[in-house]
């Protein structure tokens, strides 16, 4: 296994935080402007920069002359392992629903996602590149035209984000390392963050009805009726919106290795548990029971989102992981008779 880079781990262990305290904002988006303003910020980059992350670093599996069937298997079998940890909260609190094994509208669509594009990314493996980014683009900025059930196999975020993994896929590691590490890098991206968050922030009750593009799996549809005929316009926009976001939060990151860094390699573990955990607040009332502590209650909820970030650090969360990601296989030998 080769030398993990500081740099990557800062940042994945950032957006893993932002993942907690974006879902935890949310939930409280409707009692508090500060959470609204939250939401939109992170959900506007967040997954799209994992999703770039994990384009980054799929190389060596995707390029290889077999197709990267196992790699594959272990997001399917994991996606699977998230379902069902998922639906145990209802069970134990009772909740009503139905347990839908091949359509996620929560977390466990990434490892579907995955699973996905790790064999589209084989198997567009020697076209140019340009010809597969240009029409995964396309595709993206027609389908919340789409009709029919939208989350199954995770269809709509599939597409969505293909075009962030695909770029990930296609750009040299060291090379954007090298661009992004540049002061006048930095100077701009300090510039371009803080003025979005700003615009955000006074803008919030329009950015707002813009939401549903964030998800990538809502259709166009479920916009404001004066924008929707839009939708494809909208999405063009939003990706070179977050383009420039992830340039910007990858020339902000520090490079340099803390004591918390190493964390930035737990992240699968903290994606996958941190939604039972929240179901189970939420169901068990204490997040109502946050908001009735008065003035100051918000920041209770981040001290949450940290400490539930550091609780799920701990290496025995990931050892049912470690038997899901890595099958072994089956070896036999074959007699050749002629």
């Amino acid at each position: 296994m080769g030398k993990r880079i500081a740099l990557w781990d800062n940042l994945k262990l950032f957006l893993i935080f932002l993942v907690v305290l974006g879902h935890i904002a949310f939930d409280y988006s409707a009692s508090s402007q500060m959470f609204r303003t939250m939401t939109t910020v992170i959900y506007t980059f967040h997954m799209p920069a994992f999703v770039f992350i994990s384009g980054l670093f799929c190389k060596r599996k995707v390029k290889s002359d077999s197709p990267p069937i196992k790699r594959a298997f272990s997001f399917v079998m994991l996606y699977l392992f998230a379902r069902v940890l998922y639906f145990i909260p209802n069970i134990i609190f009772g909740v009503h629903s139905f347990f839908d094994v091949f359509s996620s509208k929560d977390e466990p669509w990434y490892m579907m996602a995955m699973a996905i594009w790790y064999m589209i990314a084989w198997a567009v493996r020697k076209i140019d590149s340009k010809y597969v980014f240009i029409t995964s683009l396309v595709f993206a900025c027609f389908v919340g035209y789409m009709k029919g059930n939208t989350d199954f196999l995770c269809i709509m975020r599939v597409i969505t984000f293909f075009p962030f993994f695909y770029a990930g896929y296609v750009l040299d590691l060291d090379k954007v390392d090298k661009i992004t590490s540049s002061k006048r890098a930095k100077i701009f991206s300090l510039i371009y963050f803080v003025v979005f968050v700003l615009v955000i922030t006074v803008t919030i009750d329009s950015s707002w009805k813009l939401f549903p593009l964030l998800s990538g799996r809502r259709r166009f549809f479920a916009l404001d009726d004066s924008i929707q005929n839009y939708g494809c316009l909208l999405r063009l926009g939003y990706y070179a919106v977050v383009g420039l976001l992830i340039f910007s939060i990858i020339s902000l990151c520090p490079r340099k290795r803390f004591k918390i860094t190493s964390a930035g390699s737990k992240t699968l573990q903290i994606y996958i548990y941190h939604r039972p955990i929240l179901y189970i607040m939420e169901n068990a009332g204490l997040f109502y029971l946050i908001r009735q502590i008065g003035e100051g209650w918000e920041w209770i909820a981040i001290i949450i989102s940290f400490a539930i970030t550091a609780l799920l650090c701990f290496d025995f969360w990931q050892k049912p992981l470690d038997f899901i990601m890595n099958p072994k296989i089956k070896e036999e030998n074959y007699a050749i008779t002629k």
